[in-house]
């Protein structure tokens, strides 16, 4: 379950699909390095190329926008607060679609430092050569993967189970 959950969100984050921490505001025009969803959001000087302190500011500049009581957490209100912001963008009103976003510790609120952690993990995941540093390569190489990831159906997901298979977990 974690390890969907952790696929779901980065997949999320290689296609462009909100969550918590970029929710505030509508994607800029891609740079030359072309589209790269809402990761190449954080590529500041635009070069197609994004690093580890290009991707840590701006999940930075993003908490900070979010954090609207200035209390070092996002809380449920505020995470409304920004799919709604989201959403009147993108529809007018402000509703309609459901949108998820990550919770947090054990008390729904999520730290900066939990932000910079969850950010920092996927950032490590799309960066192959390990050189601190995300190009279309890896960019590429990564939304195969995911692509890979989706079952049949187009969908996420663990992949069905083969025809052979016992119909119970536990082959009864």
């Amino acid at each position: 379950m974690k390890k969907q959950l952790f696929a779901a969100v980065f997949a999320a984050l290689m296609t462009g699909v909100p969550y918590a921490a970029y929710a505030q505001e509508a994607p800029p025009p891609p740079g030359p390095g072309g589209p790269g969803g809402m990761m190449m959001r954080a590529d500041a000087n635009h070069d197609g190329i994004l690093t580890r302190e290009e991707m840590l500011a701006d999940v930075d500049q993003r908490f900070s926008s979010m954090d609207t009581n200035h209390d070092g957490k996002i809380d449920a209100a505020e995470r409304d607060a920004a799919r709604q912001a989201t959403m009147a963008r993108r529809d007018g009103d402000g509703g309609g679609r459901g949108w998820g976003g990550r919770r947090g510790g054990g008390d729904g609120d999520i730290t900066l430092d939990e932000q910079r952690a969850q950010a920092t993990r996927r950032f490590d995941m799309a960066d192959a050569n390990h050189d601190g540093k995300i190009d279309q390569a890896e960019r590429d190489a990564m939304r195969e993967r995911m692509m890979q990831m989706r079952g049949p159906d187009g969908r996420r997901g663990p992949p069905p189970p083969p025809a052979d298979a016992p119909a119970t977990p536990n082959g009864n």
